[in-house]
């Protein structure tokens, strides 16, 4: 009785393993193109953000400026009212100040007027990107949700069916099999077919045979470690 429920689990963990791999790797692909899109959106948003400040700044560079060109012009036409070399030369240390300003702005406007250009290209390139990858993540999404939506019914069917086969096997037997079934990809429980273990084909001794075919006791392969059943409609 053991081994027959054995077997039922085997084919129920089967059937799980199925519906898994049908779903594939695309529930962590879907995730990792959401994790794309969420970056690549805030990306694009900081990307704005920083043209704006530009933007912002530039306007007020060029006030700044505009008001630094009106302060050398007029100092330059004091430099026809001095009277002396000391007001000459204080004028001409002024207008020098004032210059190395303007030149700072204008060159502060420069870099950023370059900032922004190459914001303005990577913020372009990242929005093409931005709805491809959307278009691909709702794709790939419609069919993660439509495989989900085909298997759940039959997945929540086979989850009640393998509780209670869990039920019907001993503590230490299903210890076991779940330590097969992780050390030998999926597969613990296996037919004898012509004497040889059905997963690692080792011989089994024909008394043993005999034991599992009869089900007077549960027997593991002496090379694999799998559990063994026989068909008793078959002949030894």
């Amino acid at each position: 009785m053991i081994a027959e429920n054995l077997v039922k689990l085997q084919n129920i963990d089967t059937q799980l393993t199925d519906i898994d791999e049908l779903l594939g790797d695309l529930p962590l692909k879907v995730e990792e193109l959401k994790n794309q899109e969420v970056a690549l959106i805030d990306e694009v948003a900081q990307n704005k953000e920083r043209i704006k400040q530009i933007e912002l700044s530039c306007s007020k560079n060029e006030g700044t400026l505009l008001d630094l060109k009106g302060k050398i012009e007029k100092h330059k036409d004091q430099l026809f009212l001095v009277t002396n070399n000391k007001q000459y030369d204080a004028i001409m240390h002024e207008i020098d100040h004032l210059k190395h300003e303007k030149d700072g702005i204008e060159t502060e406007e420069l870099l950023s007027l370059q900032e922004k250009d190459t914001l303005e290209a990577s913020t372009t390139e990242k929005e093409e990107s931005l709805e491809s990858l959307t278009t691909d993540l709702g794709e790939r999404r419609k069919k993660l949700e439509r495989v989900i939506s085909e298997s759940a019914e039959e997945k929540n069917v086979l989850e009640v069916q393998r509780n209670e086969a869990v039920q019907s096997i001993t503590p230490p037997i299903i210890a076991l099999y779940k330590k097969v079934i992780d050390a030998r990809n999926g597969l613990a429980v296996v037919e004898i077919i012509n004497n040889s273990c059905g997963g690692c084909g080792a011989i089994v001794p024909i008394q043993t045979v005999s034991e599992i075919k009869n089900a007077s006791a549960v027997h593991n392969c002496g090379s694999c470690g799998r559990f063994l059943y026989k068909d008793k409609e078959e002949k030894v």
